[in-house]
């Protein structure tokens, strides 16, 4: 059986935030000190925003408000690779492989894609999540470096100006070349423009590229479904199982500090 552990801890007494939750856990520190490393530890002071908390050497003070989320099985799993596409010293972009989270939970960072991508480069900061990209899906995503970064990059993203495109493989041949469906998802209204770019007669499938107005929650998946074209690998939205076939294929936006066009692309799902 797993061992899943959730503790909330006010400090008494100064100490090393290790021993204080070994002592409320009964967890051995080696575990605890994993837990920490893998991003299940927080801290949080009054009036100020919790913390992740990584190192076995940092210190509570009396007052400070600890948590620990720990997940055995979570904590046992191993990151996926993602590929480093382009860096510069305000952002990145990369290749977030399915099955990789963009960012990670109150239990754990270790497999996601900021924290991978922050080892990868070093950097003793933290990332900054520009867009999202479902677990499920695969392609490119970029990544600010710094506060200033993110907020210039999520204003591209905001006024429509981070150009992105998807494929995905849905099941069915619409009988459209191209739809629009304009339709309010989660209380917001959203906007997804879908065009037919291959059709397979015998497996009764067809490739599609779509493209964002805003960008809601599993947007694509549930506009394709609305369509009546769910994506292959859906089992959400649709009644598969499987790799989801969903790819953000395409990324190019005018970065706001050199002024230029910069953009990449990758390959879209498997065809048949």
């Amino acid at each position: 059986m797993t061992t899943v552990i959730s503790r909330v801890h006010t400090v008494q007494e100064p100490g090393l935030i290790c021993d204080h939750l070994a002592a409320l856990t009964s967890l051995p520190k080696a575990r605890i000190k994993d837990c920490m490393a893998k991003g299940g530890v927080w801290m949080s002071r009054p009036k100020k925003s919790a913390v992740r908390i990584r190192r076995a050497t940092a210190l509570a003070h009396v007052g400070d408000r600890l948590e620990i989320n720990y997940n055995a099985a979570l904590l046992s799993l191993i990151p996926k690779e993602p590929e480093l596409v382009q860096a510069t010293r305000r952002w990145s972009v990369w290749h977030k492989p399915a099955g990789m989270l963009s960012q990670g939970t109150r239990f754990a960072d270790h497999c996601s894609l900021l924290r991978v991508a922050q080892t990868k480069l070093g950097r003793q900061s933290p990332l900054y999540l520009v867009h999202r990209l479902d677990r499920e899906a695969s392609g490119l995503m970029v990544l600010a470096h710094d506060q200033k970064s993110a907020a210039a990059l999520s204003a591209l993203v905001r006024h429509g100006k981070l150009d992105k495109e998807y494929y995905i493989i849905v099941r069915g041949i619409p009988l459209w070349e191209r739809l629009s469906v304009d339709d309010t998802l989660d209380g917001k209204a959203c906007c997804t423009h879908f065009q037919v770019l291959r059709t397979h007669a015998q497996h009764q499938i067809a490739l599609l590229a779509a493209r964002l107005e805003q960008g809601r929650k599993h947007q694509i998946r549930r506009h394709a479904a609305l369509a009546g074209y769910p994506v292959c690998g859906d089992a959400r939205y649709g009644q598969d199982k499987g790799e989801l076939r969903l790819v953000a294929v395409s990324l190019g936006f005018f970065c706001p500090f050199d002024g230029l066009w910069h953009e990449w692309s990758v390959s879209g799902p498997d065809w048949v």
